[in-house]
């Protein structure tokens, strides 16, 4: 965070205003136009000098010779610490992350892709998220339930807070209390074994004394690997890509070209995320912070969402350094919290 300084109360105001109309219009910004719009109750010229040195002293410069005045990224990171009103998700945004993320249990993956969506969405800026890998993945729970005589669904729960649906298709047909019994059975015999624990001394075990078809347990034990053995990579989510290319910064193609191969190698992407999954609240990195070349010109906003107190993954938005963080952070914020709030459940 950048320390207060010796910047007085009337240069902060300055500097608020430039931010504020600059984040608005895209356009620099010039002293008429804040004293026209912003009130401050000092002339034009007094701004003017005011916005001098604000630019000597690294808040503001200037694009063109005759143009107004934009923030640097210095500015911005003083705009953030220190000027930004707190900005809450607003009723109507609560409703839709709600509604979004309050249906039934699924897959984690799938709920993070929601979250994603939704996030994209209000904020109109590519959303990101990653699901670290789980190498300590254990399976918790299998439940079988008749949707009708030739179709079985199984929701296998492995933790943490994974959860894979699917209909099985069995030419057997099988009354409820088989079914539960057959859960019960595989469920004594698997829970709390991770994917390398899953040794064919077990599996031959359980292939003799299962009271079970040998086609429908095959499926039911190839389920059940497939939910372990899936979270032993990091994954990459990302939506919105369409939102950014609108914003007048990437009328220039090779940013634009620089930005999308990155997303497309994803790989270096999730390895800048995971960096950030283990900080706590919000985190906005602002231009030339960002390591990565491809981000200098952008900003990052990120928050961590938890399972049961435990560090789960990074969601967040990436944008112009002409981001509108009061709202950027209050969204990221909300919906991390809406992540954790849902993952209580798993």
């Amino acid at each position: 965070m950048i320390a207060v300084n010796n910047m007085n109360e009337r240069k902060k105001c300055i500097l608020r205003a430039v931010t504020d109309d600059y984040i608005d219009t895209a356009e620099p910004v010039g002293s008429r136009t804040i004293a026209r719009r912003y009130k401050l109750g000092i002339s034009s010229a007094t701004i003017r000098n005011e916005m001098a040195d604000l630019e000597e002293s690294g808040y503001l410069y200037q694009p063109h010779t005759s143009a107004g005045r934009v923030p640097s990224d210095k500015g911005y990171r003083y705009y953030v610490d220190v000027l930004l009103d707190p900005e809450e998700a607003t009723e109507e945004d609560n409703k839709l992350i709600q509604q979004i993320l309050g249906q039934q249990k699924e897959a984690m993956e799938k709920l993070v892709r929601r979250a994603t969506k939704v996030l994209a969405e209000l904020t109109d800026y590519i959303s990101v998220a990653v699901i670290p890998e789980h190498r300590n993945a254990t399976f918790r729970h299998l439940q079988l339930v008749s949707l009708d005589p030739n179709n079985i669904l199984a929701v296998v729960v492995v933790d943490p807070g994974i959860v894979e649906n699917k209909v099985i298709f069995t030419t057997k047909p099988f009354l409820p209390a088989e079914l539960e019994r057959i859960s019960s059975h595989l469920n004594n015999k698997l829970r709390g074994l991770k994917v390398e624990e899953l040794s064919g001394t077990i599996l031959a075990e359980i292939r003799d004394s299962s009271p079970i078809t040998k086609d429908l347990l095959e499926c039911l034990l190839e389920i059940i690997d497939e939910s372990l053995a899936d979270t032993d990579e990091e994954k990459l989510i990302c939506d919105g890509v369409l939102h950014l290319l609108e914003q007048p910064e990437f009328h220039d193609i090779d940013r634009t070209k620089l930005l999308l191969g990155m997303i497309e190698k994803r790989n270096n992407l999730v390895n800048l995320l995971s960096g950030l999954t283990y900080s706590s609240g919000v985190k906005v990195s602002i231009g030339e912070e960002n390591l990565r070349p491809e981000l200098k010109e952008l900003s990052l906003v990120t928050a961590t969402y938890y399972l049961g107190g435990q560090t789960m993954g990074t969601i967040g938005v990436i944008g112009p350094t002409r981001m509108s963080y009061g709202r950027a952070i209050g969204l990221v914020e909300e919906i991390a919290h809406a992540l954790t709030d849902v993952l209580k459940s798993y």
